[in-house]
């Protein structure tokens, strides 16, 4: 089951229009979010990113639309005790040039099954594609994921579970759908948003967790070298959580980190 426009139908039934703006050009947005125990986890933060993405767009939304409740709704008919929810904003079928047509708004959400969170991960750095940091993508979940969806294949191609992307000016930026974070001796690094790093929630509620213990994550424009030496590595996005990673372009990591457990233990309470 799943809603759409106000509607809960089976998935099969569901129909989006071929004019509609998100299928032709990408317009629009969306969030992945993980519900458990019937609550969308981080979701005030998941709603202020997306509002203020869908304002940069300019495109109208229902704030009294009560998501949290829908997707717990979702849940239940789809017999999933926890799930991964996404809701998908797009402008709607306001014409098929770059000048849009006032419209309604398509609005979709969906609940699957959470998908098992892996023990370690396999990460491949890739020298292209590149995160534009100025790009809304940088900001927000565009409905357009060309690049990371290529950088994705690649990564598998090489034997690789994601994708660690870089900035244009050849740093470290992100995974292919997730952040990053690393520890080198007594340090743990992030790299800054302005690489073109998504604002992740699940970035963003670990370094409040780390702020509010009165800790310190090094957010900065990080060289390629500095993280091939990190001794962990630990990705982070609102379906996983926190993995630590078990090797970075072939070499092996230190999965058994006391800093990187520190990372996920925040990570696990954070808000």
């Amino acid at each position: 089951m799943i809603w759409l426009n106000g509607t809960i139908m089976e998935a099969g039934q569901a129909r989006i229009g071929i004019a509609d703006r998100g299928f032709l050009l990408g317009d629009g947005l969306f969030e992945t979010m993980r519900l458990e125990a019937g609550s969308l986890r981080r979701w005030d933060r998941h709603l202020a990113r997306l509002t203020e993405g869908l304002a940069a767009l300019d495109i109208p939304f229902d704030a009294g639309l009560d998501i949290p409740g829908i997707a717990a709704d979702l849940a239940r008919r789809n017999a999933l005790d926890a799930a991964t929810i996404r809701l998908t904003v797009t402008r709607g079928e306001g014409g098929r040039g770059l000048e849009a047509d006032e419209a309604a708004p398509t609005v979709a959400i969906t609940a699957s099954a959470l998908p098992p969170r892996p023990d370690s991960l396999r990460l491949i750095t890739l020298d292209a594609p590149r995160r534009a940091p100025l790009t809304l993508a940088a900001h927000y979940k565009m409905i357009g994921y060309g690049d990371n969806i290529l950088a994705r294949r690649m990564a598998k191609a090489r034997g690789g579970d994601m994708a660690v992307m870089l900035s244009p000016e050849g740093r470290i930026a992100c995974a292919d759908s997730a952040n990053l974070f690393w520890v080198t001796g007594r340090t743990i690094y992030t790299p800054s948003l302005d690489t073109g790093a998504l604002n992740g929630t699940t970035r963003a509620a670990i370094l409040d967790g780390f702020a509010r213990r009165g800790l310190h994550v090094e957010e900065d424009h990080f060289r390629q070298e500095s993280f091939a030496s990190a001794e962990a590595i630990i990705v982070t996005n609102a379906t996983l959580g926190a993995v630590p990673a078990a090797m970075l372009d072939g070499r092996l990591l230190k999965t058994d980190s006391t800093l990187a457990a520190l990372v996920c233990d925040i990570e696990r309470d954070a808000r």
